[in-house]
């Protein structure tokens, strides 16, 4: 019977309802014993925010990540720089390794690091929290350089004009960006102090590392010829941390997981937590769940995640 229709009373819907308590009536205590008690409300993502670090709030900043090292024992990673200006003259794909290397020596050595996303997380995936309780703010950081002057130096006017569109500001980062004499020191320190002891993760990490171990070495630093001779300074640079590279794990999967990081994050429906993509705080938040959601689903033991380190894209991947 539709809820607007009505009918007419008759004696037995008088007497059942004389019979039946008012639902609305207290409930005998034995019922009350009986109903069950509700789940508590699931608790919503903790908010992410970005940390933006300038030359201004470096120092503070650098002291509070050597704070939350000894917890928080991965680290991934994401580099933005002025594109590539040494571009192969056919298809990427028909490249051998050591001409894909040599490009990115070429690259790396040519230009300088615009901005480097860290995000911190434990063998769980959580990220650092400075405030008490499970709803307080997780952080990232996202460093923004000095070095490089978009009106004077080498650079991809498409990566420029992708960058710019995300939010770069390249006269505020060359005013008040960090200095890389300044930065590389204290990534030293880290390593030492433990950053990525238990895994340093990036995606399609060849630029990424290779941009590291640069600003490790500071100014007038050139890569090593060959791949070879790089993946020994990497080593020693980064005090042996295991790498992962999520692009290269993914080519290990049994599903097909090709793509850049986002098309990769959407296949194993992983969203953002902030920012947009080419932001290299947001990139490297997702890089970090993209490695867990992996990890978790393929790679769910030391030994099968151990066969996966060390491979790079451009670097030592074929």
């Amino acid at each position: 019977m539709d809820a607007g229709s009505s009918a007419p009373s008759t004696p037995s819907d008088c007497s059942s309802m004389e019979k039946t308590p008012s639902p609305r009536g207290p409930l005998p205590a034995s019922a009350a014993r009986q109903m069950p008690t509700p789940p508590p409300p699931f608790p919503a993502a903790p908010r992410v925010e970005v940390r933006r670090v300038w030359a201004h709030n470096f120092d503070a900043e650098a002291r509070l990540i050597g704070s939350l090292l000894p917890r928080f024992r991965y680290a991934a990673v994401d580099t933005e720089f002025p594109g590539t200006v040494y571009r192969p003259a056919g298809a990427a794909y028909t490249l051998t390794p050591e001409r894909r290397y040599d490009l990115l020596r070429q690259n790396v050595d040519a230009l300088n690091l615009i901005q480097l996303g860290l995000t911190l997380f434990d063998a769980g995936g959580r990220l650092p929290s400075l405030g008490g309780g499970g709803g307080a703010a997780r952080y990232v950081w996202e460093f923004n350089f000095r070095e490089f002057d978009v009106r004077r130096h080498r650079h991809a006017p498409e990566s420029i004009a992708m960058l710019r569109a995300k939010g770069v500001d390249f006269d505020r980062t060359h005013q008040h960006g960090v200095g890389a004499a300044e930065f590389g020191p204290r990534l030293r320190k880290w390593l030492r102090a433990g950053l990525g002891r238990a895994g340093v993760v990036t995606f399609s990490g060849g630029y990424d590392l290779a941009y590291l171990v640069k600003v490790m070495f500071g100014p007038g630093y050139k890569m090593p010829m060959s791949a070879a001779q790089f993946e020994g300074v990497a080593k020693a640079a980064l005090v042996r941390r295991r790498l992962f590279d999520v692009k290269e794990m993914a080519r290990l999967c049994p599903r097909d997981l090709r793509g850049g990081l986002e098309s990769v994050a959407v296949k194993l429906n992983l969203g953002r937590a902030v920012g947009e993509a080419h932001q290299a705080g947001s990139d490297s938040l997702l890089t970090c769940h993209t490695f867990m959601k992996m990890r978790e689903s393929y790679f769910d033991d030391d030994d099968k995640l151990a066969r996966v380190a060390g491979f790079l894209t451009d670097i030592t991947a074929c």
